[in-house]
């Protein structure tokens, strides 16, 4: 146990612990859960790594599964100091009512981005209608692509998402 809690001040020393920066919890389990560090409780380095030297084990057993869902539903809930969610949480929800209210969506993802939360936007089949560039500067390759896929579309209204590392969404109706 007191390997581990070396591991965990290790790991925090490396880490730009702070209320913008990084939160910290530790989650200590046995036969029953306990949250030893909330997300929102130590706001430096210094009393993070005081907090982690103070945790005790708890009785014998390893109930992973309980401390997984205390995990999820306590340790990281914004009122433990989890980070409110983002606005685009519901991208799935919000891009199938816009499918089925008839709107054709492409979706280009732009750098570092993430291909499930695309898939998510974009209308079927996926194969025409999710692309990827690596920067903004190489976008207009994929100008002939959707030159061709909206010939003949004049009457329909398709919506573009570009999600990207450097902007976050720009959606356009054409």
């Amino acid at each position: 146990f007191e390997q581990v809690k070396v591991f965990l001040k290790n790991v925090i020393d490396g880490l730009n612990v702070g209320p913008n920066a990084t939160r910290v919890g530790v989650v200590n389990y046995a036969s029953r859960v306990k949250n030893e560090v909330s997300l929102k409780t130590h706001r430096t380095k210094a009393a993070l790594v005081r907090a982690v030297s103070k945790i005790e084990p708890l009785s014998t057993g390893t109930m992973t599964g309980l401390a997984i869902q205390f995990a999820l539903n306590a340790a990281f809930s914004e009122a433990e100091g989890a980070r409110a969610k983002s606005p685009d949480d519901n991208v799935k929800e919000v891009a199938q009512r816009a499918r089925d209210a008839g709107i054709e969506t492409f979706a280009i993802g732009v750098g570092r981005v993430d291909m499930t939360t695309l898939k998510q936007m974009a209308s079927e089949p996926l194969d025409d209608h999710v692309d990827y560039v690596e920067s903004y500067s190489v976008i207009e390759k994929l100008t002939k692509k959707f030159q061709e896929a909206l010939c003949g579309k004049m009457g329909e209204s398709p919506m573009f998402a570009v999600r990207g590392s450097s902007k976050e969404t720009l959606v356009r109706d054409k």
